[in-house]
């Protein structure tokens, strides 16, 4: 088994999994009888550590799992607590189960997972070549699918609102130097204040560091630049390929923002007036734009509401809008879209095309009311 699916396997069996990871590991279960018999063994034995009496919480198994929670780098204290906000009426992910991990700080029958591990010198955890789960039991990954933000509130006391189909990977104990996070996607940091330990929020693009204040980090693959917007408090920002202890490309106090492209280089001007009503529209249920290419625009809309949304002509990809939406339902704000633009929505099979309307010839007349297109 590959590193990929025994990874896939370890969040299934401790209920970590997305529906879309089991029905990953079912798939490629199904298609071999000798993966199956591998899931089916390796399950029965992470049942049967389970199943064992209580009278096994004695205190060599305490020992063995103190043994273990040394090896691994967990501390007492789970890194961080969930909370699913439901955008749209489509419903919340139910809030998944402890983890294994947890559960067997939690629970004294489960604690003897510790001696099994031992026994077996971690041959079922702690392969392939360097661990299938080495980053899972180091590390905690909560995200968010389409539609859906997740509160957060991380061991030092720092809480986090994680915006649509978000990643945030925290460790499990940070460091008694340094707190350091990946974010992929977007989300609202406000940090517990800590001279001792900065809190570094890694992206593809960039670094954000901080001591302790209020921000907002934005960077999904592929969708424009690296944004970073203090609402207090100072943040530094540099490229994520640049090292350590190189200077900033910016230095940002309480209504400021930078983007960086791919690469981490600087969008000029390197420093820029940060909006509050777009830059943290999203974590009040809003979609807000400014002078938004309509792609991005689209891709936003896609991640809120579930759906799949092209643009059918370069005319209208090049466009721009500014315009703010405030928990509509998906046929208005589509609507108003097609209508700031002169343009329509048609809809072919499971995706939504925006295409020019034929009847209008001639640049787009916007709309005041409710935005604006160029």
């Amino acid at each position: 088994m590959d590193e990929r699916h025994w990874r896939l396997l370890v969040r299934t069996l401790s209920g970590e999994a997305s529906p879309a990871e089991r029905e990953e590991l079912r798939r490629w279960t199904e298609e071999d009888p000798a993966r199956a018999a591998e899931v089916e063994s390796a399950r029965a034995l992470w049942e049967a550590t389970g199943a064992l009496p209580a009278r096994a919480s004695a205190p060599d198994a305490d020992a063995a799992w103190r043994r273990v929670a040394r090896r691994t780098g967990l501390d007492a204290a789970p890194a961080a607590h969930p909370d699913v906000l439901p955008l749209r009426p489509r419903g919340a992910r139910p809030a998944a189960p402890p983890s294994l991990l947890t559960a067997l700080r939690r629970a004294p029958a489960l604690r003897v997972a510790a001696l099994l591990v031992l026994a077996l010198g971690t041959a079922l955890l702690w392969r392939p070549a360097g661990g299938l789960v080495r980053d899972h039991v180091l590390n905690r990954t909560v995200s968010t699918g389409r539609g859906e933000r997740l509160r957060v509130t991380l061991a030092d006391g720092s809480r986090v609102l994680l915006g649509v189909e978000s990643r945030l990977r925290v460790p499990r104990r940070f460091r008694d130097d340094a707190r350091d996070v990946h974010l992929e996607g977007a989300a609202y940091f406000e940090v517990a204040h800590d001279p001792s330990r900065p809190f570094s929020v890694h992206t593809a693009d960039a670094v954000t560091r901080v001591l302790g204040t209020k921000f907002t980090v934005r960077d999904y693959a592929g969708a424009g630049p690296a944004r970073v917007a203090v609402t207090e408090g100072r943040v530094a920002v540099r490229p994520a390929a640049a090292p350590e202890n190189a200077p900033p490309v910016a230095v940002l106090t309480r209504g400021q923002a930078v983007e960086l492209a791919a690469g981490g280089a600087p969008v000029p001007p390197v420093v820029t007036q940060a909006v509050e009503k777009h830059d943290l529209a999203w974590t009040r249920g809003q979609l807000s734009f400014r002078d938004a290419a309509v792609p991005e625009v689209l891709a936003e809309i896609g991640r809120w509401y579930d759906v799949e949304i092209q643009v059918a002509d370069s005319a209208l990809a090049a466009r721009h809008l500014t315009i703010t939406f405030d928990d509509e339902p998906l046929d208005t704000l589509l609507r108003e879209i097609a209508a700031a633009l002169d343009a329509r929505i048609e809809r072919r099979g499971e995706v939504l095309v925006l295409t020019p309307s034929p009847a209008v010839r001639g640049p787009a007349r916007g709309r005041a009311a409710q935005g604006g297109a160029r």
